[in-house]
């Protein structure tokens, strides 16, 4: 028996040994590509396909605290098509902390001091002040990443301009050639600069400014610097700012300005992250820049969809099938059938019903006749996550799919 207990004991060491040999030197626990990314489907408007853009983001060379490659990933994930990263053109506590950190100390024992970019003023001491930030370097480093990693978003070369918050405010320039050449003391000098150089300015997160009717703000609208306005700013949005976009026929944005990571913020609302959609013919520079020029765009936060009444009314039909499918000549009503075929979830009310119209999915409306005409009533619903100007909500009338 002992004998028998050796040998097994023996041909057990053996085979552990062979599998030992065979053992890999790396195991995955999971599939190493597990990650996936979000896509959000929407419809084709009038022609114009549907974009989604961030257009206000910062990096860790601003007060952000995520790279520019980081930027470019999280938005390839999120489902986005175009980005913009758009970091503070005079303040870089990023780039002061990485000074101090890699320790490039003067002769007195303290950090470099950091120069904001076009700036030629010397300090009375006559040394020169120090490091200059490369915003266009910021911007190829995003560009190469995309490249590298092939995600084919589109990426505008843009920044966050700012004088005084509590007064004039913070404004993103983009679709410019050289962001290092536009600084100057002057707010209204450095928006000149950008025009220099055809680019447009966004009024940003303009609920952070104590007066708008000043006589700066009433200038620099009227002389027609400003190009659009962020009605919505992460998860904030701007009512009255809308009434303004239609009336002076400035174009309305949807942006995160995300400083920290952006995954956490959004997914715990159960929405996609804020964003603007563009409605242009292809995902070029030149034509998102003609769609937001003329603009066609919608505002998307927290669910919720800003903009102007029209393209709201196109957007909504263009992502909603509604067919009839049955008639009762009895009661004198009609059943039709409305299938969202988008990622966006629309509550649509009706009197006292309000119906949840989620993502490719379906459900039935019953409509009569109209009292005078005596003809059956297309479905018109009032779209309560839509927004327009004076705070209201559009009610739209759903064209029949044949």
């Amino acid at each position: 028996m002992k004998r028998i207990l050796l040998l097994l004991s023996a041909l057990l060491c053996v085979a552990g040994a062979e599998a030992q040999k065979k053992a890999p030197i790396v195991h995955l626990t999971c599939p190493e590509s597990s990650v996936r990314r979000t896509e959000i489907i929407l419809p084709t408007v009038k022609g114009f396909n549907c974009y989604k853009a961030d257009f206000h983001i910062h990096t860790s060379y601003s007060d952000g605290v995520v790279t520019p490659a980081g930027r470019v990933d999280e938005a390839w994930y999120d489902g986005l098509d175009i980005i913009a990263i758009t970091d503070h053109l005079e303040s870089h506590s990023g780039v002061k902390r990485f000074l101090k950190v890699s320790a490039p100390y003067n002769k007195s024992g303290k950090p470099t001091r950091y120069l904001v970019p076009g700036s030629t003023k010397m300090p009375k001491s006559g040394i020169d002040p120090g490091l200059k930030v490369d915003f266009n370097a910021i911007h190829e480093e995003a560009v190469k990443h995309n490249q590298r990693k092939g995600y084919n978003l589109l990426l505008i070369k843009g920044c966050e301009m700012a004088r005084n918050n509590e007064k004039l405010g913070h404004y993103n320039t983009l679709f410019v050639e050289d962001l290092n050449s536009l600084y100057a003391f002057e707010l209204k000098e450095a928006f000149l600069n950008v025009k220099k150089q055809g680019g447009i300015i966004i009024h940003n997160h303009p609920g952070n400014v104590d007066k708008y009717e000043n006589e700066w703000h009433a200038d620099v609208y009227s002389s027609g610097l400003i190009d659009g306005v962020e009605v919505a700013n992460g998860i904030r949005f701007y009512p009255y700012m809308v009434r303004r976009c239609v009336d002076n026929k400035l174009t309305m944005f949807g942006n995160t300005d995300t400083h920290g990571l952006i995954n956490h913020k959004y997914s715990t609302i159960g929405t996609f992250r804020t964003m603007t959609i563009v409605l242009a013919k292809e995902c070029t520079e030149k034509a998102v820049k003609d769609a937001i020029l003329k603009r066609r765009t919608i505002a998307y936060s927290g669910g919720d969809l800003i903009g102007e009444e029209k393209w709201l009314a196109e957007f909504l039909n263009a992502a909603v099938d509604c067919r009839m499918v049955s008639e009762n000549e009895k009661k004198g009503t009609r059943k039709y059938a409305l299938t969202n075929m988008s990622s966006i979830t629309y509550r649509l009310r009706r009197g006292r019903i309000t119906y949840e119209l989620e993502p490719f999915k379906t459900t039935f409306v019953d409509f009569g006749k109209d009292k005078e005409t005596g003809k059956y009533r297309l479905p018109k619903l009032r779209a309560e996550n839509m927004w327009i100007a004076d705070y209201k909500h559009p009610t739209i009338e759903l064209s029949l799919d044949k």
